[in-house]
């Protein structure tokens, strides 16, 4: 870290920020990245008052014959916070105000992080060996907000920012793997020990009655599902199909070339879906409060064929001690249904009182789901009667960007304008 020569204070984290008199910037930044406003987020701050010193400058002593004139009070003009304000900061930090660092500094702040020299120096720390592409970004800053401090966690997080991987989907993809692997090894029966094959066999269809098992107990069971030992099996099996590709005679024959593939694609199945469930793991790891959630995607055998429940539960506080309360907690469920494309049910629960927020990504499925919400809403209220919930109000959105699991995952901060303002102090 060339760039870094002294230590530097830094933005306190989730505050507007007050800077000193000066001439306004002239790029804004851009409002595209900015964050719509998920349900428990952090809510808008109050503003800091300025300084005594920062007011006005000492008023001239007026001559003893003439009247006392009143100070005349001083006025605070806001504006939004520019990237040239960014880069002055970076720049008081002794930070290089390159591109990378700029990003991630905004990234910072709309997350309520302290744009620090000691946070920067982790950030980029972790982001080496990457892309330091945005979904690296989002990873690196999500995971200094977890307290984690690793850039391997950082590459599975941000490959699975970048190309949502669906559970579902994987686990379908490694069946027809497995059984793909299993036809290969019936027709190389003379490549290995038939001892061996014998016994593969039996454990792949073994293996694959365990994914059929696991999709089907999600949707009429609600088992409880063990990602832990999910990733163990996942990772053993991944370790034999390497040995038995190594053992595996290479030749120019079909059969060899069959299995030899088979194998392969096999292990970049298993592979996938392992790193799905690592990244799960990561998101659901403690943290501040603002990221403090279980997270899991789960099939949905509804679906033909079947899709993602994808399910964030916060907890209560901050760190390794904070729990699920199911009397005070946030529950978020991203789905894709057949009929009413993309949408996001949130439930605000305090005490024994639920709201409910249903949010579409299109306004032609938003109509047609306001109407059969407001027609099954009865039934609903009584199932959570039943559970001694009271239902005491919901409401019905059509918000593409708040229609997915992201935002939830990574809450931002609310109207980035409205938070990250400079103000301008004129006597």
């Amino acid at each position: 870290m060339g760039e870094f020569t002294t230590e530097g204070g830094g933005v306190h984290p989730g505050k507007p920020i007050i800077w000193p008199t000066g001439k306004a910037s002239s790029t804004p930044v851009s409002s595209s990245s900015e964050a719509q406003t998920a349900g428990g987020v952090r809510g808008v701050p109050t503003q800091s008052p300025a300084k005594p010193s920062e007011v006005s400058a000492p008023a001239t002593p007026a001559q003893p014959s003439a009247p006392v004139a009143a100070p005349k009070p001083a006025q605070q003009v806001a504006r939004p916070l520019t990237v040239e304000d960014i880069r002055s900061h970076l720049l008081a930090l002794q930070v290089e105000p390159n591109e990378l660092n700029t990003k991630l500094a905004s990234l910072m702040l709309r997350n309520g992080l302290e744009v620090s020299r000691g946070n920067l120096v982790q950030l980029l720390t972790m982001l080496q060996g990457t892309d330091k592409s945005s979904a690296m970004q989002e990873a690196s800053v999500l995971l200094l907000m977890k307290g984690i401090n690793s850039p391997e966690a950082v590459k599975v997080l941000g490959q699975f920012f970048s190309e949502n991987p669906a559970q579902a989907a994987q686990m379908m993809a490694l069946q027809q793997g497995l059984g793909n692997l299993a036809s290969a090894l019936g027709m190389g029966k003379g490549l290995l020990d038939p001892s061996l094959i014998a016994q593969m066999t039996s454990m792949l269809a073994a293996f694959d009655s365990t994914l059929e098992e696991l999709t089907s107990q999600f949707a009429s069971k609600g088992k409880a599902f063990n990602r832990g030992a999910a990733v163990s099996d996942l990772r053993a099996l991944k370790a034999l199909l390497q040995g038995v590709h190594n053992k595996a005679p290479s030749s120019d024959s079909a059969p060899a070339q069959a299995l030899s593939q088979a194998l392969i694609e096999a292990q970049g199945k298993l592979d996938g879906l392992m790193q799905n469930m690592v990244a799960q793991a990561i998101l659901s790891q403690s943290g501040r409060s603002e990221v403090n959630y279980h997270y899991q995607q789960i099939p949905n055998a509804m679906t033909n064929p079947p899709k993602d429940f994808e399910i964030v539960i916060k907890r209560e506080g901050e760190g390794k001690e904070a729990l699920i309360n199911p009397r005070n907690t946030q529950v978020v469920m991203s789905m894709e249904t057949e009929n009413l494309g993309k949408m996001v049910v949130s439930m605000l629960v305090k005490d024994n009182k639920v709201y409910v927020i249903f949010v579409f990504d299109e306004k032609d499925y938003g109509e047609e789901g306001r109407s059969l919400i407001a027609k099954d809403f009865g039934a609903f209220q009584q199932k959570l009667a039943d559970k001694n919930f009271l239902i005491t109000g919901y409401q019905v959105k059509v918000d593409p960007a708040m229609a997915n699991i992201k935002p939830y995952l990574i809450p931002m901060l609310p109207r980035l304008e409205d938070l990250l303002r400079r103000i301008d102090l004129e006597a």
